[in-house]
């Protein structure tokens, strides 16, 4: 491979499960390759009700009847750029940031999301 998007997907997979994944990405791509990636931050769904953090490193979020996340979703927040880098080891990061999307109703709190970009 010579690309990866990983847009608002990783976070769902269990710590060891992220890592493997992580380590499986970097091995089947060709050198040179980009992976660009986003990890919701741990500011997400403030407004939802968290669980703690599970032994696997997933909270469970439940949403609010009748809102876009009605049912429990189990999410893995990234809590600052440093884990962020920590996390997409072994790619050589080239680019971080965060954006916030656009919360009209403020039902759901900060919606922040980190972005990585990295190179094998």
């Amino acid at each position: 491979m010579d690309l990866i998007l990983a847009n608002q997907s990783l976070y769902y997979l269990p710590f060891e499960s992220f890592k493997q994944t992580i380590q499986e990405l970097y091995d089947i791509c060709n050198e040179g390759a980009i992976i660009f990636a986003t990890m919701i931050s741990d500011k997400g769904y403030s407004m939802s009700e968290r669980g703690d953090i599970m032994e696997n490193g997933l909270r469970e979020v439940k949403g609010r009847p009748g809102s876009r996340l009605s049912g429990s979703s189990f999410i893995r927040f990234t809590k600052d750029i440093e884990e962020l880098k920590e996390d997409f080891k072994p790619f050589k990061p080239l680019f971080w940031g965060d954006y916030e999307l656009i919360n009209l109703y403020n039902f759901e709190g900060s919606v922040q999301h980190f972005i990585y970009i990295g190179q094998k």
